[in-house]
């Protein structure tokens, strides 16, 4: 056995932590560490990081071997750590002093190499990021404006409008209006078939075993092949078809179709897949 350190790109959430470790430990590894952007490896000496690299790269993470890209991606996760922390703490840490810390490496050098290779000063990464976290915050609607200030660490309500603004271009009070009208909610599965269809989801696709199959294309897809960028489910239907999911499915050529699924969820392992195709942010929109 032999030992390999891995540095892998766009690991951002804990499930990424799990997916990364079920695709090793399915090549033979053994996990001697693992984190977000990290992990140490067992393998056979006979295993290559190309095979790794290959396996993961169908989950859209990556295998970095070059410093400054490694670099590039500890500073951003550790932007990310930054905001966690804000949120579970009122200790007052600078964002310069937290990432030297957290690096170990001097944050002079971490900025201007950030701004160099990424086109972009690190607090403007760190400002559209924290922007990004009050998006999320104001879609779950669970806190007011004031609350989100203070749970980012903004000076105050207004600071936090005008950044937002700043960054989105838009208010936001205009922005939850945006967030509304693309997030709607259909009365029925009539009324959402009629709208996503003028929205361009045009093809049917249906389940055949552990794939999609569409029949007005004359081809069958792969879950990992597919976009899921629409899922509703409404309760309408309490009879023994179950209820009703509806996913808006888009192919890698731009191609739209729909899949509707009342059986009662009985291929469970086929709608975890799906499940874990939904993109970030898209979430269930229940009818």
């Amino acid at each position: 056995m032999k030992t390999l350190n891995l540095n892998i790109k766009n690991m951002v959430c804990p499930r990424c932590i799990l997916v990364v470790r079920n695709e090793l430990e399915e090549l033979g590894a053994i996990i001697s560490t693992i984190r977000l952007g990290h992990a140490t490896i067992q393998v056979p000496e006979a295993m290559n990081k190309d095979k790794i690299a290959s396996r993961l790269n169908t989950y859209g993470f990556e295998l970095l071997e070059d410093k400054e890209e490694v670099l590039m991606e500890q500073i951003k996760l550790g932007i990310q750590h930054y905001i966690e922390i804000l949120e579970k703490s009122t200790k007052e840490v600078m964002l310069s002093d937290f990432l030297a810390h957290e690096i170990g490496k001097n944050y002079n050098f971490l900025s201007k190499l950030f701004s160099k290779i990424e086109g972009l000063t690190i607090e403007t990464y760190y400002i559209s990021k924290r922007v990004d976290r009050v998006k999320e915050l104001i879609k779950y609607d669970e806190l007011n404006l004031s609350e989100i200030a203070v749970k980012l660490g903004y000076s105050s309500v207004h600071y936090l409008s005008s950044q937002f603004k700043r960054v989105t271009g838009l208010s936001v009070s205009d922005y939850k209006e945006v967030m509304k009208n693309e997030n709607r909610y259909y009365k029925n599965l009539s009324e959402a078939l009629g709208d996503l269809r003028e929205k361009g989801y045009t093809y049917n696709f249906n389940r055949k075993e552990d794939c999609l199959e569409c029949k007005d294309l004359c081809a069958s897809f792969q879950i990992e092949e597919l976009n899921i960028s629409e899922f509703y489910r409404f309760d309408e239907n309490e009879d023994a078809a179950g209820k009703s999911v509806i996913y808006g499915i888009e192919t890698k050529d731009g191609l739209k179709g729909l899949l509707i699924d009342n059986s009662n969820l009985q291929n469970k392992a086929l709608f975890r897949r799906l499940s874990d195709k939904l993109r970030d942010g898209s979430g269930e929109k229940m009818g």
